[in-house]
């Protein structure tokens, strides 16, 4: 197939062909014929071959292809249709109609898109096109055409109007044409209204029937959802569609079939859902009473059907949810009326407001477990998080507490159904759940255990006393019967998730659950309660503090899930109470060490849990007596770097495996590095400063071993990270006892540098330097790391040819990253006179104009920065004066077309900091750069220019109000700004 076209009548016969090949084709052949059709469908002579393609005796796909194309020309080129050939088009459009009114109803629905389409655009010239196409179709005008067949193109015309207005290209501005259609709505909504009430009173519907009450519905919704209505004027048409939902619904229920047929469920959901957009529409809160009116009618028509469904596993659960989408749709859009309801004294308002959350509530009960027993319970849980936010937000304190009482016992009520929601699957039923049902109701737990702290917001310390009944019921529960775990894991999930608020002073709640996940006989259970226990007591260590009393119990439960198939649960527990009960642990340090030291030696354990387990390892450690400390080093330390020895001495075998290992060995002593820290508090410590930091005595011997993993694996950037990782985990836990160290630190570094210059060396180096370089002793040293690390990014940059600079966007992104934070905390390095500097500025420039967000954001901070700390520093001043020009051409060519527009607003600071530092240059540079021709785009004029300019070098202060006028530049370059002309 040919990818050009030439403006030349078109070959009908070649055009069918691959109108034909195109929809019978797959998806791959489809594509090269995909443009050809659509350069077709675009070309001035579609206004011709679409109704040539429309032609009696054409197959399927072609009338089709013929119609879309029509419909397409009608949306989009409107413009080409001379006024003195619209009546012919017309007539042409409905004459069509008439052809395709047995069918096919693919082609026929495009056709009545397109008459739609046509009488949007003409309005002005039709005013009454509207009401003549539901008359002539009412009145049955179309010979040989069926009355169903009729008012089913008439349906399709009245859907196809809304949605047309939204999408067609006309030089009316779109409010304009919204509010003439809007118009036409009171018509549109009694026309379906009369159709839908002369259907009700038949005893039953045929399938012609059901299909066009259900486009009566459709039409309802669209005109209510695009153009709108006031819900005045809706009341009427809300009761016919309640009495279809009803007629729906009961029959079916009382005749013993018991589930609805497709159909009438689909016209159930329907008018369901066209209810929801009549009581959410924007202005409806302007309407108070009618709004409770609905409400009231809503609860009167369908509160009998949701109780009568309310039930595991019912068969209309889709009807189920889409009456309870009414209800919470209602509730939320109208909280204000119901929060009235509580504080005012209006007893049919307070009764409808009963009966609504009421409603809720079951919703939020709905018995079985989500979502495979049931779907409707998750859609309510946005309601409580609003309804105590609304009642918190109230401005009049008497309101709010009145309001706040009242909702009270609805969450303490709420509480225990959520208690109930969250409990898990039991082993018998798990049969019939799949992979995205578990990840479903994993979600759901996550959403319910949110729920729980806006019951906390409502109840506070009250929640306890609630929490604390249902875990005495589910005790009994499994006390009688021993298999029934799933409502104790509830209780113990619904105390986890709301552990945050409770310190050491809640005495009565907490120490029973305490006890409680003591006690419980977890051999005899299944695991999944041993890992809610196990989540819980970490969860609780804040609480542990100030309770000390039930550490032991903790620990022995938390060592118990080490060895179990919970050991991530238990890892987690155990870092968390190291962290937040270290000082509370030295009674246990040797003991918990030793259980830890044996889960890591079965080499069981996974290797995220093993690493984890290093961050206890390193906490408790850091308990014991100076002279303990090498015996534990040497049990759970030295096999790591002996592993990492052996692979070195192998260098030849990079195989994956033992990449992975390496990064394994490498992430446990990282870990261990962040945690082991003798310089505790010193009213806390019984060690003596002259004691050697422990992590210090494993650098010492160990440091070469990192220098044999960098030269092996130089390549992998994981584990160069790893490696420099654990490095710099030991630089920040030392600081100053590091210093001995900070020689073969760089060696290290270096010789990173000279095989490979990678974000991870260029991280540490920058740590090592913020903490070192204001020393006098080390200031040699971290000056040459510095020009190291600047001359090794150099060369990487030098060798790198400017297109392919994003392949090294991440290195670029660090680079600039790290150099900012220097010269932030330590801002001496500027005066060193042999970094050249000028070479840093011109590749910050460099690196603005990347497409990479991380690049971009970072360059932008290190010139701001750079040019803020300028004037303290003579030879910097005169970088900055010379490169200049070079800065505002590059940010202004960004900002121009080559950025993101979405990141434009960043080069604020540039400008910004430039203006605060060097006013006076500025102007010169911005207008030397704006005075190029057709610069930064020829879409700006050289008075748009001047503006920009003038605008830009008086905000000196107003950062928000600089970003607005380089986004409008931006906007105005690119050329999206909206300019009116004939066809949008």
């Amino acid at each position: 197939m040919d990818d050009t076209m030439e403006l030349e009548p078109i070959d009908i016969g070649r055009l069918e062909e691959t109108v034909i090949a195109f929809y019978r084709s797959n998806s791959q052949e489809q594509a090269i014929t995909h443009e050809w059709l659509t350069r077709a469908e675009s070309s001035k002579w579609a206004w011709q071959f679409s109704w040539e393609l429309m032609q009696p005796g054409k197959v399927q796909e072609v009338q089709f292809f013929g119609a879309i194309t029509l419909q397409s020309k009608l949306m989009k080129y409107w413009h080409e249709v001379p006024p003195e050939s619209r009546e012919e088009l017309k007539q042409k459009i409905l004459s069509t109609i008439l052809q395709f009114a047995g069918g096919p109803k693919l082609v026929l629905n495009r056709l009545c898109l397109s008459l739609a389409a046509y009488i949007v655009h003409m309005l002005d010239e039709w005013p009454h096109a509207i009401e003549e196409v539901i008359d002539s179709f009412q009145s049955q005008r179309m010979p040989n055409v069926s009355r169903e067949v009729q008012l089913w193109i008439m349906l399709e015309v009245l859907m196809g109007i809304p949605e047309e207005a939204q999408v067609i290209h006309t030089s009316v501005k779109r409010a304009a044409l919204r509010g003439e259609i809007g118009k036409r709505v009171p018509l549109v909504l009694q026309t379906a209204e009369t159709y839908l009430k002369q259907q009700l009173q038949s005893e039953e519907w045929d399938d012609e029937a059901h299909g066009n009450m259900l486009r009566a519905v459709k039409v309802v919704s669209v005109w209510i959802r695009s153009i709108g209505y006031s819900i005045e004027g809706c009341v009427t048409i809300c009761a016919v569609m309640l009495e279809i939902v009803r007629k729906c619904y009961w029959p079916c229920i009382r005749s013993g079939v018991g589930c609805l047929s497709a159909d009438e469920n689909e016209l159930a959901e329907t008018c369901l859902k066209a209810m929801v957009n009549i009581i959410v529409q924007p202005d409806c809160h302007n309407y108070p009473k009618t709004a409770s009116l609905l409400i009231k009618m809503f609860l009167d028509s369908l509160s009998d059907i949701t109780c009568f469904e309310w039930k595991r596993e019912n068969e209309n659960e889709d009807i189920i949810v889409h009456i309870y989408m009414l209800f919470v749709s209602a509730v939320e859009r109208h909280s204000n009326l119901f929060l009235s309801a509580i504080t005012s004294n209006n007893p049919e308002l307070h009764t409808i407001w009963t009966r609504m959350v009421n409603e809720i509530l079951h919703c939020t009960d709905k018995p079985g477990i989500y979502p495979v027993e049931e779907s409707c319970s998750t859609m309510a849980l946005a309601f409580w998080y609003m309804l105590q936010g609304d009642v918190f937000a109230m401005s009049i304190e008497e309101e709010k507490i009145k309001c706040w009482e009242h909702i009270k016992p609805l969450y303490a009520h709420l509480t225990t159904i959520l208690v109930r929601k969250c409990e898990q699957p039991d082993e018998q039923s798990l049969d019939k759940w799949n992979s995205d049902d578990l990840e479903c109701f994993r979600c759901y737990r996550q959403d319910i255990s949110d729920t729980f702290m806006y019951c906390y917001d409502v109840l506070q310390d009250f929640i306890l006393v609630v929490l604390g009944n249902m875990l005495d019921e589910a005790i009994v529960e499994l006390q009688q019967h021993p298999t029934h775990w799933t409502k104790l894991e509830a209780c113990i999930y619904s105390f986890q998730s709301v552990a945050e608020h409770f310190n050491g002073e809640e005495s009565r709640q907490i120490p029973k659950l305490m006890r409680v996940l003591s006690e419980i006989p977890y051999d005899t259970l299944n695991d999944k309660l041993l890992g809610t226990a196990l989540e819980t007591v970490g969860s609780y260590c804040s609480w542990l503090v100030d309770n000390p009393t039930y550490i032991p119990p903790a620990i022995d439960l938390l060592v118990r899930g080490l060895s179990s198939s919970m050991s991530a649960q238990a890892t987690l527990g155990l870092k968390e109470l190291s962290r937040d009960c270290q000082m509370q642990l030295r009674p246990y340090a040797v003991p918990l060490l030793d259980a830890c030291q044996a889960s890591l030696a079965t080499g069981r354990m996974k290797n995220s849990d093993a690493v984890r387990l290093m961050f206890c390892v390193g906490k408790l450690m850091s308990l014991l007596p100076p002279e303990q400390i090498p015996n534990y080093l040497d049990i759970i330390v030295s096999p790591c770097f002996e592993e990492l020895q052996a692979i070195c001495q192998d260098r030849n075998q990079r195989t994956p495996a033992k990449r992975i290992r390496t990064i394994f060995r490498l992430n446990m002593i990282s870990t261990l590095f962040s945690s082991l820290n003798t310089d505790l508090d010193e009213e806390q410590q019984n060690v003596q400063n002259e004691n050697v930091q422990p992590v210090l005595l494993v650098m010492q011997t160990t440091m070469p071993i990192f220098r044999q993993i960098a030269g092996m694996w130089v390549e992998e950037i994981d584990v160069l990270e790893a490696a420099c990782n654990a490095l710099r985990h030991a630089i920040v836990n030392l600081r100053d006892s590091f210093r001995p160290m900070l020689q073969d630190l760089c060696y290290f570094i270096v010789a990173s540098f000279q095989t490979r210059c990678c974000a991870p060396t260029l991280e540490i180096s920058k740590t090592a330097i913020v903490i070192f370089y204001r020393e006098e002793s080390c200031q040699a040293l971290m000056k040459q790391l510095l020009f190291e690390f600047i001359m090794h990014s150099f060369k990487l940059f030098e060798n790198t040819p400017s297109q392919n600079f994003s392949n090294i966007s991440d290195t670029m992104e660090m680079f600039f990253a790290c150099l900012t934070q220097i010269i932030k905390k330590v801002p001496q390095v500027l005066e060193d006179e042999t970094i050249a500097y000028d070479r840093l500025v011109f590749y910050a420039t460099r690196a603005m104009t990347l497409p990479e967000n991380g690049p971009i954001r970072n360059s932008i901070q290190y010139i701001t920065h750079f040019v803020m700390q300028s004037r303290n520093h003579a030879h910097i001043t005169e970088v900055v004066l010379k490169s200049g020009e070079m800065i505002v051409h590059t940010a202004m060519t960004c900002v121009g077309y080559l950025t993101p527009r979405q990141q434009v607003d960043k080069f604020a600071d540039v400008f910004l900091s430039l203006n605060k530092k060097y006013p006076a240059e500025l102007i010169l540079w911005l207008r030397a750069v704006m005075r190029v021709s057709n610069f930064p785009t020829d879409l700006v004029t050289e008075e748009d220019k001047t503006r920009f300019v003038s605008l830009i070098i008086k905000v000196k202060v107003n950062k928000r109000l600089l970003q607005q006028h380089i986004s409008e530049f931006a906007i105005k370059s690119r050329g999206l700004v909206t300019v009116q002309s004939p066809v949008n």
